[in-house]
This record gives structure tokens, sequence and C-alpha cells, in this order.
């Protein structure tokens, strides 16, 4: 699998020749290759606390779900937003395992570019190439979200439902 991502560098100083992607052996060895930090605002974590109770998050998912039915248009930002933090109410606690892994590396990349829960699920990945890090979802939050969009589109459809479809993108919000 390296070779397919990074060619075949056996001879090379290049770091990324050190990564073995995903090889649970290779986690806690450090390797040179350059990263940014998570940014944690953009990855799902467990939090101190939930940004909302329950009832607040069915809400605010109706509310998203009327707004863009006054508008006609989708909010890709906001739905993400609102999803994750609906989803992080049963998110591993992710950074406290990257701060973990990054004690033991010294800081340094492990040569695994993932990262592990202590019951050696798969939780965190980070792409050397693109720079780019990934949550790796568990069956509970692949659930939770299903939770948000099903309150998301069930509140569509009664929107549809009570003033037709050709209403949406020319109703105002006031309206609904």
């Amino acid at each position: 699998m390296v070779q397919q991502m990074f060619g075949n560098r056996k001879n090379s100083n290049d770091p990324l020749t050190q990564c073995d992607y995903g090889n649970f052996s290779l986690r806690f060895k450090p390797v040179d290759i350059k990263f940014t930090k998570p940014n944690w605002d953009n990855i799902m974590t467990k939090r101190d606390k939930p940004v909302m109770s329950e009832e607040e998050f069915e809400e605010a998912i109706k509310e998203l779900a009327r707004k863009e039915f006054s508008t006609g248009k989708r909010d890709d930002a906001a739905y993400r937003k609102l999803c994750m933090q609906h989803g992080e109410t049963v998110s591993p606690d992710r950074k406290a395992i990257y701060e973990s892994s990054m004690k033991k590396t010294g800081g340094k990349m492990n040569a695994a570019c993932m990262f592990w829960d202590n019951n050696g699920n798969k939780t965190l990945s980070y792409h050397p190439i693109t720079g780019s890090w990934d949550a790796i979802n568990t069956e509970e939050e692949f659930a939770r979200a299903r939770v948000f969009t099903s309150i998301y589109n069930d509140e569509l459809a009664r929107l549809k439902k009570e003033y037709g479809e050709n209403a949406k993108g020319t109703i105002s919000y006031q309206q609904i």
C-alpha cells in the first residue's frame, strides 16, 4: 500500500517512506513527517458538555430545514456544523487519543498516520499527501447521524406537504 501511495522510494530519505498508513504496530513509532495539528473545531471529538440539550438539537435541526426551505438553498456549512455538534455527544475523545499518542512519539507523527482508542478501534487519521485529518466514525456516530438526517428530512417533508413543493424558495421564513 505504501508503494501505491508513494511509489518505490525505499532508498529515499523522504520521511513518507517511513509511513505505513493504518499499520497498528507502528502507532507509536515517530517519523519526521511534517504535519499540521488537527483543527478540533472541524473534527468530531467528545466535548466537556454538549452544545445543546436533545430538545434544543431537535429544534435547531428543524429550524435549519425551515430556513433552507424558505430560501430554496442548502446551507452546507450550517448543516455540517450542526450535524457535527449533534454527533459529538457520542464521539470518542479523539483529542485525548491524539494527545496521548503525541506524548509517546515525542510530538512527531506516528508511522501509521492513524490513531486508535484503547480498544484498538481506529478513530482518527492523517493523510500525509493532502495534509488533511479525518475522523473515522464509530457505529454510534453513524446511528446519531441517521437520527439527525431523519429529523431534518421529516421537517422538509412536513413543509412540502403543508405548503407544497412549489413553495420551496418562494415562501418567506416568517410565513412558516
